[in-house]
């Protein structure tokens, strides 16, 4: 699972993603004040810039890029589904790795 870009017009450029990613994932654009996904085979999918990104344009997809993070993608094919916290207090539900 990686960070992918949902739409690059609601980045605000506030840069939030580039400072919380532990893995240096994004890239801060001064010409185009917009983030960029530098490097997203990098990702190991905290989840972090996605929960925390003031714009919402930033989705996490079921792309591993070849290689397991954790045991549970090493052994399955299947989307992980799971609730996260997609604003303080509210909990979403994803499907198929996607936010509805």
């Amino acid at each position: 699972m990686s960070v992918v870009r949902i739409d690059l017009n609601r980045c605000i450029g506030c840069q939030t993603c580039v400072e919380i990613c532990p893995l240096d994932v994004f890239y801060f654009d001064e010409a185009a004040h917009k983030s960029v996904l530098a490097y997203p085979e990098n990702c190991q999918s905290c989840g972090q810039c996605y929960l925390n990104c003031k714009g919402h344009c930033l989705g996490i997809s079921n792309d591993t890029y070849g290689y397991p993070i954790t045991a549970f993608r090493g052994v399955t094919t299947s989307p992980m589904n799971r609730m996260v916290v997609t604003e303080p207090g509210v909990l979403t539900e994803l499907t198929n790795g996607k936010l509805p």
